[in-house]
């Protein structure tokens, strides 16, 4: 923890927040949709993710004092099961994942739609066409991540995937499509 430090540490009650508690709040929040063999790998994989989000992604973690404590008689006490935030929300999430993969040697390029993928002769992708700057051009690569919008701005498949509770969560997206000729 980043904001954290021993004799802080003393004074902080957390509730435990068991297998069971999470399984059930995933299922609950997902009206008994979700895939349990998927929920029981999520659950059963998340101390050794945080982990390794930690020391080998270099993610700041913090406790989220600022959302889900309050203090009684000189004890932080957490409440709602989330005791983890990270040092400037989203924003130093991405911060610290791009410094991660600057540290890796990966290239991320944006605005730059995906025309094809390119395959070689036994169906595996090797690279992909782009159009960078209005140029098409390849790009090779032992490995091709492609991220796009996904169900999310769809109130239809929230409905289905994530259940009625979510149908007005207010989602904000910004999606760009290839020029199509």
């Amino acid at each position: 923890m980043h904001n954290v430090g021993p004799e802080q540490a003393k004074s902080i009650d957390l509730d435990p927040y068991t297998v069971d508690d999470f399984t059930n709040d995933i299922m609950r929040l997902g009206e008994n949709k979700p895939s349990k063999p998927l929920v029981d790998e999520l659950v059963n994989s998340s101390r050794e993710a945080i982990e390794w989000l930690a020391k080998d992604v270099g993610i700041r973690f913090v406790m989220a004092f600022n959302r889900q404590a309050y203090e009684v008689d000189g004890r932080q006490k957490f409440w709602g099961g989330l005791v983890l935030s990270v040092v400037d929300g989203g924003k130093g999430l991405i911060e610290d994942d791009h410094k991660a993969l600057e540290r890796a040697g990966v290239e991320v390029e944006y605005e730059t739609p995906v025309t094809s993928i390119l395959l070689d002769e036994d169906g595996i992708v090797h690279g992909v066409r782009v159009k960078r700057n209005g140029v098409e051009t390849q790009v090779m690569a032992k490995a091709v991540i492609m991220a796009c919008g996904g169900f999310e701005a769809n109130k239809e498949l929230r409905r289905k995937y994530l259940g009625d509770a979510w149908v007005n969560a207010r989602v904000s997206l910004r999606v760009t499509s290839p020029e199509r000729s």
